[in-house]
């Protein structure tokens, strides 16, 4: 059995090094209330002391303990007798006071501690869940890309209310106020590490965006194929959405999960908002950047007052594609309501790479 100068030497010992810990371990909160039961059990004694010696009720006894541990001293109650005065002394002035005060140093230092473990992106979200999660981040203008993407999402119906959390290296420190100020909290890890992404809660996501780090490196999807493999193994019901650097690994993408595969767009997040809300589109709207599937076309007419629901018919039943928009003095006007009455010198239809049409097709269409 160790002697009781070992046993103070050990606690003392401890105490050194606890004192860095114990506000990030899950400890404290045993800690802290330990220091307020405590602080309850003087309050007691200090009571008890004052109906012994001062003969005080309760209540009162109880009042003269809370204000003087709280040095208020409105002075209705004061100890007067000598085994009073020394319980006050030990229990309240030596006991009492100090550990009033190292309690409030403790929460104020405990909320501190928790706060720039926030900001670094050190502090696990444990209720977040039905959240949008974003791994990853562009090595390039990552700022300016991320505001563009998180506003798009906050104007966009039914997500624009979701809590968001990115997974990243990229804001050790804290993150850009220009995102933070968009309501969006982070954690700072390596996506291929299934701890980083327990503590990003993958299995309550609503939503999983899987960025490319580096949108023309193929290297990237080795990347993302990685990330991929690890939320599959820990399983999520979250719509997933992966970047693909080249069309080829598509099909492995998304046999480990990805519901929508993207091309990395910097310049246009919209595109990948839109195919996160409508799972499908994605695949539209790159089919217009290639020239050699269906693609739009512009063609020089003039027409006058005539039904949008009319040109549409007249162009599908003359096979001259289905039009987009038509265009004016006031400039393109796309997708107008179908019994708007248009005027204009031009109009711009989706066509297969395989039709030929002229012009003069479009303007005999338009007048049949």
């Amino acid at each position: 059995m160790l002697p009781s100068s070992q046993i103070i030497y050990n606690y003392i010992k401890c105490r050194k090094f606890n004192r860095f810990t114990r506000h990030t371990s899950s400890n404290f909160k045993l800690y802290f209330l330990k220091l307020i039961l405590f602080l309850f059990l003087l309050l007691a004694l200090h009571s008890v002391a004052m109906m012994y010696f001062e003969k005080l009720a309760f209540s009162d006894a109880l009042w003269l303990s809370l204000t003087t541990i709280t040095t208020v001293g409105y002075g209705d109650f004061s100890a007067t007798t000598f085994g009073g005065r020394l319980s006050t002394t030990i229990l309240m002035y030596t006991l009492g006071i100090s550990l009033l005060g190292i309690l409030v140093a403790e929460y104020i230092e405990f909320r501190l501690n928790k706060l720039e473990l926030k900001f670094s992106g050190q502090w696990r979200w444990h209720k977040m869940h039905d959240h949008i999660l974003i791994i990853n981040t562009p090595d390039h203008d990552t700022e300016e890309y991320l505001n563009k993407l998180i506003t798009e999402i906050r104007a966009t119906p039914h997500i624009g209310e979701l809590p968001i959390q990115i997974l990243t290296r990229k804001y050790q420190e804290k993150l850009p106020k220009s995102i933070a100020q968009l309501g969006v909290v982070h954690y700072t890890g390596l996506a291929q590490d299934n701890d980083n992404l327990n503590a990003v809660n993958t299995s309550t996501a609503k939503y999983i965006i899987v960025l490319a780090n580096e949108s023309s490196n193929p290297v990237s999807d080795s990347a993302t194929y990685d990330v991929l493999s690890r939320i599959k193994d820990i399983g999520t019901k979250a719509l997933i959405l992966a970047e693909a650097t080249t069309d080829k690994n598509r099909p492995r993408l998304r046999s480990m999960g990805a519901s929508v595969i993207v091309r990395p767009v910097r310049a246009y997040p919209e595109l990948l908002i839109r195919a996160m809300i409508a799972p499908g589109t994605e695949e539209v709207l790159e089919n217009m950047f290639q020239y050699n599937n269906d693609h739009m076309a512009r063609f020089d007419v003039k027409f006058k007052n005539l039904k949008w629901k009319d040109i549409v018919n007249s162009f599908m039943a003359s096979n001259s594609g289905l039009p987009i928009a038509y265009i004016n003095e006031t400039g393109v006007n796309v997708n107008p309501l179908p019994d708007t009455t248009c005027s204009g010198t031009g109009l711009i239809s989706l066509i297969k790479d395989s039709q030929q049409i002229s012009n003069a097709q479009v303007k005999k269409c338009l007048e049949a």
